[in-house]
């Protein structure tokens, strides 16, 4: 008897056949698009989610011009663009030195003072480098038992932003890197196509070889990094990368993808009574699974992250939903990039950012689909970069 397959699987099958093919991705100039972002977004719509590995795989390679660190380590972090008394940041490529306890500290525990340490925030109340609230308000935790050590304070998921040459460059262009270039805004942002954003999250390990190896062992990228504690003194260690938001502008709805480590669920919890695993609700999706299966064969480095998905167009009924666990933790339920982001706007009458929470019964939600214009009146659309709203007033 003659079967026949539907096409639906057909479908699937020929892009698990195109992913399993070989990787010839040309990592040279990736960040400007090979300088052609129209050949690229031609190839990206192809299979958004192969573009998407593509990505992620040059941003994980060793920068040799900048001591080995990894491509994406290269990227200005925002705080050293948002400066806390509002004035002019460094050039791209000059970094605000390490305060000096930092260096002191890592030399004491055996660590390369002179390497790159990762800036995890600041918990002092009231800081505006906040590194482990969402935006929620809420914290992700992590477990309070193995494989997580014991800890005399509760440990939290930690984050970090990041930004491109040329978003610096229009920043600084702009001068909107302090909130007294927001207030003199005229017209709607328009950010380069070669625009790039990071956003990463981070398990802080501190000293602790042993949770250090284990997390090797679990496929974490592990690097040098620091934080403020509440009470103001300086924290150093190591930290294992957990997830990581990577963003550009190659449509005009920019381009939303989010990879997180598979183990994650080990690790973190939810805020439940008695807490359980924090696994992705939005995630991985169908078209994500057999890229992700290629491409974790091919690279044995990155095997244990998985791309979550990817949004780049408000008319594209889905994913409608994408979110990070690490990063949005508690509400994946009502998380869109795309769309949180398409609300990023300023009033210069009232100097205050568009509140892009929707009032519901029983608490907040947040929008999954794009507001309509008429939202914006009296505003200047920030094209989708919420990180502006760092920039501190000029003192």
């Amino acid at each position: 008897m003659r079967r026949t397959i539907p096409i639906a699987v057909l479908s699937v099958l020929s892009g698990l056949a195109q992913a399993q093919s070989p990787n010839t991705f040309d990592c040279n100039k990736f960040l400007t698009f090979a300088d052609d972002p129209t050949t690229t977004l031609a190839t990206f719509k192809q299979s958004p989610e192969t573009m998407a590995w593509n990505w992620f795989v040059c941003l994980n390679q060793p920068d040799a011009s900048r001591n080995n660190n990894r491509v994406w380590e290269t990227f200005k972090p925002s705080d050293q663009v948002y400066l806390l008394k509002g004035a002019e940041p460094l050039p791209y490529s000059d970094h605000e030195n390490l305060p000096s306890e930092v260096p002191e500290l890592a030399q004491k525990q055996g660590m390369d003072p002179k390497g790159l340490f990762q800036f995890l925030g600041n918990d002092m109340p009231g800081s505006p480098q906040n590194g482990i609230q969402q935006v929620d308000g809420l914290a992700l935790k992590m477990r309070s038992g193995p494989p997580v050590p014991p800890s005399k304070n509760e440990q939290l998921v930690r984050f970090h932003l990041l930004m491109g040459e040329d978003t610096f460059n229009y920043i600084v262009a702009n001068k909107i890197y302090n909130r007294d270039g927001l207030a003199k805004l005229t017209s709607n942002l328009d950010f380069p196509d070669t625009a790039w954003e990071l956003k990463t999250s981070w398990f802080w390990i501190g000293t602790d070889q042993d949770f250090k190896a284990l997390l090797t062992q679990d496929g974490y990228y592990i690097s040098q990094a620091y934080y403020v504690d509440s009470t103001g003194q300086y924290q150093v260690g190591y930290a294992a990368l957990s997830g990581m938001h990577v963003i550009n502008k190659l449509t005009p709805d920019w381009v939303w993808t989010t990879f997180e480590n598979r183990n994650n669920p080990k690790y973190t919890v939810t805020n439940d009574t008695p807490p359980k695993p924090m696994t992705n609700i939005t995630g991985p999706t169908e078209a994500a699974k057999p890229v992700n299966t290629s491409f974790q064969q091919q690279y044995s480095n990155l095997a244990q992250y998985e791309l979550i998905g990817v949004q780049y167009d408000q008319n594209l009924a889905e994913p409608k939903l994408l979110a990070n666990s690490q990063l949005e933790s508690a509400f994946q339920g009502s998380s869109s990039c795309l769309a949180c982001h398409s609300t990023a706007a300023y009033s210069t009458k009232k100097n205050t950012f568009f509140s892009f929470n929707i009032d519901h019964t029983g608490g907040i939600l947040y929008p999954t689909s794009v507001l309509p214009d008429k939202d914006f009146i009296g505003y200047q659309k920030l094209d989708y970069v919420w990180s502006l709203k760092r920039a501190q007033w000029k003192r």
